[in-house]
């Protein structure tokens, strides 16, 4: 194991910690609001403006701030219920372990995809700076599959750098 796997690993540790502290439904629903709320704003926030200007008198861009906010604030809350549900569904029922531990599982994969992006910025800059030998990187036991899964999972980023990748 190389001082590249130690740094490696260390970027594990408050996966392991958020995953047992939030768990996978937490975890999840917390991710799923954020994208949901985006979108439905996005979608909603125009006839949700139209609607309050019947009922207050601003410019038309602060109403559609506010529809916005109201909308991303209200699918934060009503997933936010439905989570917290589960939550406590899985607890009657003995299974907040197994909610713990796929927590777990899932901040191990959301670490691993946000290292991956790193690698490929990080590869970017090694083949056009030398900033570390291929023969180091080769010899680390985490970071050719770490490397291989972001190139799998991000093909596109590769394309996005002017660097050789």
């Amino acid at each position: 194991m190389s001082i590249l796997d130690v740094i490696l690993l260390i970027c594990f540790i408050p996966a392991l910690i958020q995953g047992l502290k939030k768990g996978f439904i937490s975890q999840v629903i917390s991710i799923v609001s954020l994208i949901a709320g985006v979108w439905m704003s996005f979608e909603f926030s125009t006839a949700v403006s139209a609607w309050l200007a019947q009922y207050v008198e601003a410019s038309e861009k602060l109403l559609k701030i506010a529809s916005f906010a109201i909308i991303m604030i209200g699918v934060f809350i009503i997933l936010g219920i439905v989570g917290k549900s589960l939550e406590g569904i899985l607890k009657f029922v003995m299974l907040g372990w197994l909610n713990r531990l796929l927590g777990v599982v899932f901040a191990f994969i959301k670490t691993g995809l946000v290292i991956g992006i790193v690698i490929i910025l990080f590869n970017s800059l090694n083949n056009s700076l030398n900033l570390v030998s291929e023969e180091t990187l080769a010899q680390s036991v985490l970071y050719p599959p770490l490397k291989d899964m972001a190139y799998t999972i991000f093909p596109y980023l590769k394309e996005i750098f002017f660097w050789n990748a």
